[in-house]
């Protein structure tokens, strides 16, 4: 790994959080709200202020990540580049269900061995392996890379960065993103470490 420090970022706010319902591939081409571009802005803002070194911004297919990514791009001076598999976590069967059944049909998703996944969608070793599979060419140029994303996608690629239990990890909301929130890993001898994170939020 060349990098030795990883933003992940969650995409500004859209419609389909403010309904609260799961869409999956149906939301690939949301756009943000009013709030959420201003998310993005502010996000701009606060990576803008850190002076990061040789900073690469990366957002994935989804329209809503790119337009987060693009005030951070366009305030940094560098393009944004479009990243194939760190998209968002395909719900599967659960396509159209609120935000609220991930608490309380949770249950439905827990599989064997320490395993999440959607019937009839995604898993998060599903996910962990297309995002972990991207982020070797990102992780492997100098700079600092900043990957805008979403919010389960972002769920199964912290829980594999940083080996922890997934069934425990995903109940607990451990790596729930509010909208635009960044979280900063750091290249340690144990491996990537969470630096800081700001406060936590429901939902994907």
């Amino acid at each position: 790994m060349t990098s030795s420090r990883l933003f992940l970022a969650r995409h500004g706010q859209t419609t389909g959080n403010v309904a609260g319902v799961l869409r999956g591939v149906d939301s690939q081409h949301d756009e943000l709200t009013a709030e959420g571009h201003a998310q993005a802005q502010a996000l701009a803002r606060k990576l803008a202020a850190l002076n990061l070194d040789s900073p690469r911004v990366y957002a994935s297919t989804y329209i809503r990540t790119q337009q987060t990514a693009a005030p951070v791009a366009e305030l940094l001076g560098v393009p944004v580049t479009v990243l194939d598999g760190i998209q968002e976590i395909d719900p599967g069967d659960w396509r159209g269900r609120p935000y609220s059944d991930l608490k309380t049909g949770f249950g439905e998703l827990i599989g064997p061995g320490d395993s999440i996944s959607f019937p009839g969608g995604e898993s998060q070793r599903d996910v962990a392996d297309r995002f972990e599979a991207a982020l070797q060419s990102v992780l492997n140029l100098p700079g600092t890379p900043i990957v805008v994303s979403h919010g389960g996608a972002l769920t199964s690629i912290l829980i594999r960065l940083l080996r922890v239990p997934v069934v425990e990890s995903w109940r607990s909301d451990r790596f729930a993103q509010a909208n635009a929130e960044l979280t900063e890993l750091v290249q340690t001898t144990d491996g990537l470490q969470i630096r800081q994170s700001d406060e936590k939020s429901e939902g994907i």
